[in-house]
């Protein structure tokens, strides 16, 4: 009886450490797939492996612990032990497909090209000499918040190029890196697509803060979503963290990240 017990007991833990070397390995994938991790896909931990879990939760907002949290594991959409099963919609960014999705190589040598000829845009003044410096703080704000109102407003909405319009390229999309208009273009049409209704609700205000570069702002906001389409349903809340740069006229969104929030 003993004996038959001890096997029982190997053979579970046998089963176990497997399961955690395929979480491992998947984790080693979807890091490459972000051009984050080059080491063997193995399902071994390792030290490269452990940096590159560091950057990946450092990208996301993440504690950067170098382990694979479930926080981490459920943002890379891999399967660990503990990770909930009823998980309504990955832990992907909800303003964008929550497919993982990756360029293949011309896809990316294209992109490459694109993003050589595209002229980066230069910070322009938008804010009246004449204002004081507690007018243009205010003014400032208030601008910021009504640009990520219209941002939340539009992205419910059909429209491709008038979302795409609130980006300045290349921009640094989500875990893309670098992503052309095209990209983004076509990244938005199939998100449409997957959720033809999409609500989105701001809670509390919009956070800004300047940077060492002129007209240019970090801002920081939280939203409550709502998508559905084909049967299905998710809900959940996000918190948005964006790089934007004052134009003449408008803002332009240069970096776009978000971390899901879970209660």
């Amino acid at each position: 009886m003993r004996i038959r017990i001890t096997l029982v007991a190997l053979l579970i833990a046998t089963a176990a450490q497997l399961f955690a070397d395929e979480a491992i390995r998947r984790a080693q994938e979807e890091l490459r797939k972000r051009n984050l991790y080059f080491g063997d896909i193995n399902g071994q931990t390792n030290p490269e492996l452990v940096e590159a879990l560091k950057r990946y939760q450092l990208r996301k907002g993440f504690s950067a612990t170098g382990a694979l949290s479930d926080e981490t594991a459920r943002s890379l959409k891999v399967q660990v032990a503990s990770s909930k099963k009823n998980e309504q919609l990955p832990d992907l960014p909800v303003l964008r497909s929550d497919s993982a999705r990756e360029l293949a190589e011309p896809d990316r040598a294209a992109l490459q090209s694109e993003i050589q000829q595209e002229p980066t845009s230069s910070p322009t003044p938008s804010v009246a000499a004449t204002e004081t410096p507690a007018q243009t703080e205010q003014s400032r704000t208030e601008e910021i918040s009504k640009f990520v109102q219209d941002y939340l407003r539009d992205a419910e909405g059909d429209d491709v190029d008038l979302q795409v319009g609130y980006y300045a390229f290349p921009v640094e999309y989500f875990d893309h890196g670098k992503a052309s208009r095209e990209f983004v273009a076509r990244d938005t049409r199939n998100y449409i697509k997957r959720w033809p209704e999409r609500k989105y609700t701001l809670i509390g205000p919009v956070n800004s803060m300047s940077t060492k570069t002129p007209d240019v702002f970090q801002v920081e906001f939280t939203i409550a979503f709502r998508v559905a389409g084909g049967g299905r349903v998710a809900h959940g809340k996000t918190r948005n963290l964006w790089t934007i740069q004052s134009g003449r006229n408008n803002f332009k969104i240069l970096v776009i990240n978000e971390q899901r929030l879970h209660d």
